[in-house]
């Protein structure tokens, strides 16, 4: 990983330094968060289904 250290933003007229990195989540945090992400598609795609079905019924 490659740290650029601060820079400077000509618009806000100051200077940026990078964010402290995250440290990493533990496999069941992130298994966790996968399932979650996976039920939120599936409901997304459902609606989206839903809505284009009703849409053409017109």
């Amino acid at each position: 990983m490659v740290n650029l250290g601060k820079w400077y933003d000509p618009i806000s007229e100051r200077w940026i330094a990078p964010r402290e990195p995250r440290q990493e989540r533990t496999s069941s945090q992130a298994s966790e968060n996968h399932v979650l992400e996976l039920e939120r598609t599936v409901e997304v795609k459902r609606i989206w289904r839903a809505l284009v079905d009703c849409c053409a019924r017109d």
